[in-house]
């Protein structure tokens, strides 16, 4: 009973463990279902008022972080997808697919941010921010710390790749919107460049390599288990061929009869 009840969660590094029990997983996994559903909902609420206010301005000012914060969103709904699940083992299995869907997000933000950042720095901006970009910025900067210090606190107990990478993509908006706040304040190369495209454009790069890596060592990892269920599917088959169960069986009767 005591065994069924604990999980052993080991850690890659040396021969430490983490032992957590049932009880506390499914609680951790349900914070963190609810922190990516807050995720979403600020995510496609915010995401939603840049988008607008660029209409309405008729400019690209925080066009980039509306592109993000929807690709956040999508991510945020995988992976409380993948905390859905009722038991341990298919939390574990779903999280490998929920990273390979979260790799291409982050190579789609790359594809559509790093093409409207290079534009930008290329056209001078028409508009500056207004404060609706200084309002947006500054929830999304302080909503979304918290909720990645959430994340990554709950990733490292239960093991979770696409949980962790989630407050990583958070992280990555906090820093995409941050230049909109000191937009005029600091410019580099020309008065056309600003700081926010100059690091949409680093930026994304990060996403497009942490998304391909992201990808082959989930597949890699689904591969492994594959050929290794295979192995065992077939060892079994064998057995159960050759008689070895049964002789197994009649082996240990004749032990516990002596």
């Amino acid at each position: 009973m005591r065994k069924s009840s604990e999980l052993n969660i080991s850690i890659d590094n040396n021969s430490n463990s983490t032992t957590i029990s049932h009880e506390q997983f499914h609680r951790l996994r349900r914070i963190a279902f609810w922190s990516c559903i807050i995720s979403f909902i600020f995510n496609i609420a915010l995401g939603l008022t840049a988008y607008i206010n660029c209409m309405r301005t008729k400019s690209f000012v925080g066009f980039s972080f509306s592109v993000h914060a929807f690709m956040d969103s999508l991510c945020a709904s995988f992976v409380s997808w993948h905390l859905t699940a009722t038991s341990i083992v298919d939390v574990h299995r779903r999280d490998k697919l929920a990273c390979c869907v979260i790799g291409a997000l982050f190579i789609g933000s790359f594809l559509a941010i790093e093409t409207r950042a290079i534009q930008s720095m290329i056209l001078a901006p028409t508009v500056r921010p207004d404060i609706t970009v200084v309002i947006y910025s500054l929830i999304h900067i302080i909503v979304f710390t918290i909720l990645s210090i959430i994340k990554i606190i709950i990733s490292k107990q239960i093991k979770s790749t696409a949980l962790k990478f989630d407050a990583i993509n958070s992280v990555i908006g906090i820093i995409m919107v941050l230049p909109l706040l000191v937009w005029d304040r600091v410019i580099f190369i020309t008065k056309f460049t600003h700081l926010d495209d100059l690091v949409q454009v680093l930026i994304v790069l990060f996403l497009f390599l942490a998304g391909g890596k992201l990808i082959l060592d989930s597949i890699t990892k689904m591969n492994i288990e594959y050929a290794r269920k295979v192995r065992e599917d077939k060892l079994k088959k064998m057995l159960t061929e050759t008689g070895y169960d049964g002789f197994e069986r009649r082996t240990s009767n004749y032990v516990v009869g002596t």
